[in-house]
């Protein structure tokens, strides 16, 4: 039987956004990404997991590796992360069963081919969906690792991406918080 070491897990997943091939500029963005992208998302989802009464090293792990596979600038991410997080965790740290539920989180979390079903990926599709809208995520760079910038997000419709993101979100108390934080975006990106 595997020991589930979360900690060391992460200490691992950490070490291949810090430690990632490809110039300077992408590692440095990575290193933003993990900041202010990867770690809010994992804190969010702990957070709704003790809330909504998930299982917490499932939505952590989920969390942690929802956006492997941008690491390496692969796309679809979410296809190609969720086969990479399950190779990952089933060589060496989990159990198929914990694996695979992994897999399917990194699998469901944009919500475009398949959507969340459990209370585990409805959280990390849900985490994920306001951690795009946080200051620190545009702020810092990070945004750039998942293809989003300001200058582009302008010239989109406001209305429409706040739809598409809204529908991530599958919790009431986090539509009242998605909704002050699109108005924040909006006052920060839109108003200027």
């Amino acid at each position: 039987m595997k020991t589930l070491d979360i900690a060391k897990i992460e200490k691992e997943v950490k070490q291949m956004h810090l430690n990632a091939e490809g110039n300077p500029q992408r590692k440095k963005l990575l290193e933003h990404f993990w900041m202010h992208h990867i770690i809010p998302v994992v804190a969010y989802s702990r957070e709704m997991a003790d809330r909504y009464g998930a299982d917490k090293d499932i939505v952590h792990l989920g969390a942690l590796f929802h956006d492997m596979a941008l690491i390496e600038d692969a796309e679809p991410h979410d296809e190609i992360g969720a086969q990479k997080t399950f190779d990952f965790l089933i060589i060496n740290w989990a159990e198929r069963e914990t694996a695979e539920k992994v897999r399917d989180i990194v699998l469901k979390h944009r919500c475009k081919l398949y959507m969340p079903e459990t209370l585990e990926e409805k959280i990390v599709a849900t985490a994920d969906a306001l951690a795009h809208f946080f200051p620190d995520f545009h702020g810092s760079g990070a945004s750039l690792v998942a293809r989003e910038d300001h200058a582009q997000m302008r010239i989109l419709d406001i209305e429409k991406l706040e739809r598409e993101y809204a529908d991530k979100v599958f919790f009431e108390a986090e539509k009242k918080i998605f909704q002050q934080v699109m108005r924040d975006f909006r006052e920060s990106y839109y108003n200027n």
